[in-house]
C-alpha cells in the first residue's frame, strides 16, 4: 500500500507580529504626540514609516519572501489609515471632526 510522503509544516506566518510591532508603533506615536511642541510633526513620522514599509515590502518581494512583505504592506496600510485618521481628526482637518 502506497502512503504518500507527509507534507511539509508551513512555516509560522509573521502577520501577527508584524502588525502587533505596528500598532505599538503608531499608540507610541500618538501618546508622544502629547509632548511635541509641533503637531504636524508626526504626518512626517508617519509618512516615512509607510516609506519604510514600502521598502521593506518590495525588499521582501524580491528575495522571494512574499508572505511577509505582504505582512508589510498590511500593516503599513492599516498603521497609515489610523495613524492618518486620528491626526486629522486630532487637527480638525477637513470634515471628520
Amino acid at each position: 500500500m502506497y502512503t504518500p510522503p507527509p507534507t511539509p509544516p508551513q512555516p509560522p506566518g509573521h502577520l501577527g507580529r508584524v502588525l502587533l510591532a505596528h500598532l505599538a508603533l503608531v499608540l507610541v506615536l500618538h501618546l508622544g504626540r502629547q509632548w511635541l511642541d509641533d503637531d504636524a510633526g508626526i504626518f512626517f513620522i508617519l509618512f516615512g514609516l509607510a516609506f519604510l514599509d514600502g521598502l521593506a515590502f518590495l525588499v521582501l518581494i524580491t528575495t522571494g519572501r512574499a508572505r511577509l512583505g505582504l505582512s508589510f504592506v498590511l500593516s503599513g496600510l492599516l498603521m497609515f489609515v489610523i495613524g492618518f485618521g486620528d491626526c486629522a481628526t486630532h487637527l480638525k482637518l477637513g470634515n471628520m471632526h
